[in-house]
């Protein structure tokens, strides 16, 4: 029986290169996902990863940008991605005082004062707010103009960490664009399984082989790892391109 391609790759890869702007690629592709069938979207995701894993750099674009939008309608991921997704409500809200930085005020700030701190252009108060534990304090991290690249990838790369927090730097079209976070959220075992396999087809070569070998990795997540470098094996991979 001959191969059909899924209808809905074509119409993600058209409307994921026609639209320069990731923030609004993503709310487009919110508008198509929540109203497409569960079984095509999930026939979709596939393919995009088969072919984004191939380099395919349509495939790629659209790949990243529904799963960007799937984080901002939970209930349609976890229709798609099941428990692979899952963040333990400990993760979400963490009850040790102790894991709060020292914000300098002699006493231990409210969640409501430090994601107000977290919006201030303040380099001295970045640092003390990338040490936050609380997902919502990152999450006004993220959108602080003064933050840097360097600065999400050291929070992507802390291990151990919250998967709450790395959830959250994914939803961001902001920072999910940048090929040295989504690296430091594949390779971190924290990362929700279904977020850091939505990335692999992403990978170069060189982290795809790490990740394969990485024992802290989720199974699911190696096998991926494998899948694409088997498909890979023959290709001439270009190290320079890069998915936006």
């Amino acid at each position: 029986m001959p191969f059909v391609e899924p209808p809905l790759v074509d119409l993600l890869c058209r409307r994921a290169t026609s639209i320069v702007d990731v923030a609004a690629r993503v709310q487009l592709f919110r508008g198509i996902l929540t109203v497409a069938d569960r079984d095509d979207l999930r026939a979709t995701l596939d393919r995009l990863a088969e072919r984004a894993g191939l380099r395919d750099t349509h495939a790629q674009i659209a790949l990243l940008t529904a799963e960007i939008a799937l984080c901002w309608e939970p209930d349609l991921q976890r229709a798609v991605h099941g428990d692979r997704l899952d963040v333990p409500s400990s993760a979400l809200q963490p009850a040790d005082e102790k894991l709060i930085p020292d914000y300098g005020r002699g006493r231990v700030l409210t969640l409501g004062e430090r994601k107000s701190l977290a919006r201030r252009p303040d380099r001295k108060l970045i640092d003390r707010v990338l040490r936050d534990p609380h997902p919502d304090v990152i999450e006004m991290l993220l959108m602080n103009p003064r933050l840097t690249e360097p600065d999400v990838v050291r929070l992507c790369a802390r291990r151990p960490n919250a998967p709450g927090i790395l959830l959250r730097v994914f939803r961001s079209p902001r920072w999910a664009i940048r090929p040295r976070v989504r690296t430091a959220l594949a390779l971190n075992p924290s990362t929700p399984p279904a977020i850091a396999e939505a990335i692999v087809p992403l990978l170069a070569p060189e982290d795809l082989h790490a990740l394969a070998q990485d024992h802290h990795a989720a199974d699911a997540v190696r096998r991926r790892c494998v899948e694409v470098l088997s498909r890979l094996a023959p290709l001439h991979d270009d190290p320079d391109r890069a998915v936006h």
